[in-house]
């Protein structure tokens, strides 16, 4: 049986540290399948090498990566460099969009946007050095301008839950 291979994902450690515990529960390199959210993710990226063709050679990342192997039914198929990069991006955008959605719901809870990010650090194992709080409390502070912009200044928080606080 030949052995399947490698492939890295070039990512920022903190984002590493969130897939390994979102996808892999860190084991690497990840078998992925091609019916999950990361296998469809990766194969809109693959490529097939020809027939008889020379595995092109492998270029070594720098920094931060994740591994992970193709099933065997795509073991003739390829990530490029470019393709590499691109899933590397996109995997940035899903932490970014999980660490969202994750404060939101504490916010609402609690109302302290610093606890919920320590919380969610805590949750994926993800190392301060690797991903500086503030730089964690912008990614929510620019989704909430985002917002604010988009949609207008909305209703006081304090009366929505005085509201409800009444009404149950």
């Amino acid at each position: 049986m030949s052995k399947l291979p490698v492939f890295a994902i070039p990512v920022r450690p903190h984002v590493r540290q969130f897939l390994l515990q979102e996808f892999g529960g860190g084991e690497q390199p990840l078998p992925i399948h091609q019916n999950t959210f990361l296998g469809r993710v990766v194969r809109m990226k693959i490529e097939k090498v020809p027939f008889r063709q020379v595995r092109p050679k492998e270029t070594e990342v720098q920094g931060a990566v994740f591994r992970l192997t193709l099933p065997v039914a795509l073991k003739h198929y390829i990530i490029t460099c470019d393709g590499a990069r691109q899933i590397g991006e996109m995997l940035e955008k899903y932490f970014q969009q999980q660490l969202i959605q994750w404060v939101k719901g504490q916010v609402v809870a609690t109302q302290n946007e610093r606890a919920a990010l320590r919380s969610f650090c805590k949750y994926y194992d993800i190392d301060p050095s690797d991903a500086d709080l503030e730089m964690l409390r912008k990614i929510y502070r620019d989704y909430k301008d985002k917002l604010l912009r988009h949609n207008g200044p909305r209703p006081d928080d304090e009366d929505l839950f005085s509201d409800f606080a009444l009404a149950s």
